[in-house]
């Protein structure tokens, strides 16, 4: 059992000062907007709605014209304040990198970094801040978690990727529990990397075709989700096999 002491919710106040100061971050390079070559300053913010997101394309193609760099920057450091502290919302900047950067070259394979470089600072900030607290909110899960991973160790990335294949994983909890499984940092990026390819895929690829999209039923379809866990299912099938197949070459 973890016991948690006055230093532990101390420690806890880290993060909502780095919230405050990443928010702050993310205000200024905002409020910085550079003016159109016809001087107007169009407001941009988080998309709340697929009306909303497509109005935020428009205006924002006009910026990359005028200002490519500035939007890209913007983009990335709101996609990874999104990812930092796992707020909702990421599949609507997926369908907007693409549909202002294209899926090729450059809208997918960023989407595919900004999610884990979001995802280590969350695992980061998780193991800065809260220790007791978290182990003692998750116990069950961490433990839970723990277990399937020891089960797994002979293939250990190839489960963690797995886990991110599958459409029904929460990937917010697996990034505040991966430091108490004892996950190390480097396989941890590289396992969102690898294994969000399929879903960041199928958001960027749709957002090149926005307007025909409507509601996130539109892309996540019966069909796909099935894809999905078949994919999921064959990676851990293949973990599985490898561990039988040490176990007798062990034996």
């Amino acid at each position: 059992m973890v016991t948690i002491q006055r230093r532990d919710y101390v420690r806890l106040l880290i993060a909502p000062a780095t919230f405050a100061a990443a928010s702050l971050l993310l205000w200024f390079l905002f409020v910085s907007r550079p003016a159109l070559k016809s001087g107007l300053r169009p407001d941009l913010h988080f998309p709340k709605s697929f009306e909303d997101l497509r109005e935020l394309v428009r205006v924002s193609t006009a910026y990359k014209q005028d200002h490519w760099y500035y939007v890209l920057l913007l983009f990335s450091s709101a996609y990874i304040y999104k990812q930092t502290f796992a707020i909702p919302g990421s599949a609507l900047l997926n369908l907007f990198g693409g549909a202002l950067l294209g899926c090729w070259p450059l809208g997918f394979p960023l989407c595919c970094v900004l999610t884990a470089i979001g995802a280590s600072n969350c695992f980061l900030l998780s193991r800065l801040v809260g220790r007791a607290i978290i182990q003692q909110k998750f116990a069950n899960r961490i433990q839970w978690l723990q277990e399937k991973l020891l089960e797994n160790e002979h293939q250990l990335f190839l489960f963690l990727v797995s886990l991110r294949v599958f459409p029904m994983t929460p990937n917010w909890f697996l990034n505040i529990t991966a430091p108490y499984v004892d996950v190390p940092l480097p396989m941890f990026f590289l396992s969102v990397l690898f294994g969000l390819i399929p879903y960041n895929l199928l958001c960027v690829q749709a957002g090149e075709v926005l307007s025909d999209i409507h509601s996130m039923d539109d892309i996540f379809t019966p069909k796909r989700l099935l894809a999905l866990i078949t994919l999921a299912s064959v990676m851990l099938t293949l973990s599985h096999f490898a561990q039988k197949r040490k176990t007798k070459h062990s034996e």
